[in-house]
Formats: C-alpha cells, structure tokens, sequence
C-alpha cells in the first residue's frame, strides 16, 4: 500500500563555481620551460661565405718591406747599441757577442763602434798636413844659422793653436830627408820629390816639450851636396820666431 505522501522531486544539482580570472597585470609571468635538449639556433645570416679559393674574395696583404728599409731600421738600431756601448761596455767580449748576435752587413760593423776620430786642432792633428788644417796661421819657427852647420837650412815650426810641430827643409835636393822626433810623443819625416824644400806632416805635443830636428842626404844618383846626416835639439824654451 503506498503512502499518501508524495517525495518531493529531487532539486538540481549545485553549479559547480566559476573560476575567478585574474587580470593580465597580475598574472604571473610565463616562463617557457628550458629544454636542454633543444638546440639554440641564431640567426640565419643570408649573405654568401668568402670562398679562399677565390682570388677576389682574398683579403689583401700589406706588401713586405723592401730589403732597403729593413737594413735601414736594423742600421739605425745598430748605431744606437753601438753608442750605448762606447760609453758602458768594459770588455772586448761585449762588442763580439753582440755583432755576433745581431745581422747586420759586415762593411757596417766598423763604423757602429768606432769612437769618432779626434778633431783638430787638438789631438787629432797628428799625423795631420799643417796646411790642411790652418795650423800654419799661428806658426812660430826655430831654425839653426848656417854658422851652427845648418847647411840644408832645416827648420822646427810650432803651433800652439794645434798644439803640433813639424820639420821642413829649405835648401835641399831631391832625396835629401828632414825629420823631427818628439820625445815621449811621435815622429815624422818627409823627403824632396822635386825642388829644394819640404815638410812634414805634423806632431803633437803639450805645454813642454823636446823635439830632435834632423837633415839626412839623400842617396839618389847626381846629388851634389857634401855634408852628412846632423841634427839639433829645441824645446818650448828656444828662440822662436
């Protein structure tokens, strides 16, 4: 027997909730996930590789420097080492090993250590011609007389501007020989090619000294002169004129 109660109809179920959205500026940043295992690619460049075997995609080359400038750059360095080691280097050994070590043409070596040559006047006038280096300008003579047997009339001349003497022969033949020799220092001598007269190169000397003054006869065929070799002695002291 049924009820006289009718079931109420069953209600609708619940909606489920609809989710909240949340606005663009708050949402958390998208990280896209990091896969290692996907390659990174840059991008393509659309422009063709050079090719080498191309000569018109060579890159060009600075041309070699001539052999000219490279002897110039090497001689300048020279010059500056050899400079450096006039003034520092202490022992011959140096120098060797460096022109050793360093190429340079054989000719050049010389000139890179030389100290330069002494000037005149100064030291530098030994050995010198008197009439090339102005040292006859000032020139003091000293010449024996006749009476103390000076026959081929010899003569010592003294410049102090050069600090030099020299010996010259005035009434000679060709052959004959004048001398000087200066005590402690050099000697020279010269003989007449031509003529009666002649001199030597020059001597130096300090603010004392003592040369030997001689006259030899020559031993050419014709020499008519008599007289043998003589010589004479004078200091800074002599009657100079």
């Amino acid at each position: 027997m049924t009820s006289g109660t009718h079931d109420p109809a069953p209600s609708p179920p619940d909606e489920a909730p609809h989710p909240q959205t949340t606005p663009d500026d708050e949402a958390p940043p998208h990280n896209p996930p990091n896969d290692a295992s996907t390659p990174h690619n840059p991008p393509h460049d659309a422009s063709p590789l050079p090719n080498p075997s191309d000569p018109a995609d060579a890159p060009d080359e600075p041309d070699p420097p001539s052999n000219a400038s490279l002897l110039h750059r090497g001689g300048d360095r020279l010059r500056r080492i050899g400079r450096w080691l006039r003034v520092h280097a202490k022992h011959a050994l140096v120098v060797a090993v460096v022109g050793a070590l360093i190429p340079v043409a054989a000719d050049q070596i010389p000139e890179l250590f030389e100290a330069p040559p002494p000037a005149c006047p100064g030291p530098g006038c030994d050995g010198q011609s008197p009439k090339n280096h102005g040292c006859a300008a000032d020139v003091a003579t000293w010449e024996p007389t006749e009476g103390e047997g000076n026959i081929a009339r010899i003569q010592l001349r003294y410049s102090r501007k050069c600090d030099a003497v020299w010996g010259r022969i005035l009434n000679g033949e060709p052959g004959d020989v004048v001398s000087i020799s200066v005590v402690g220092g050099s000697s020279r001598s010269a003989s007449i090619d031509i003529n009666h007269d002649k001199y030597t190169d020059m001597a130096t000397v300090g603010e004392t000294f003592r040369v030997r003054l001689c006259a030899e006869p020559g031993g050419v065929r014709g020499h008519t002169g008599t007289w043998v070799k003589y010589c004479f002695v004078a200091t800074e002291r002599s009657a100079w004129n």
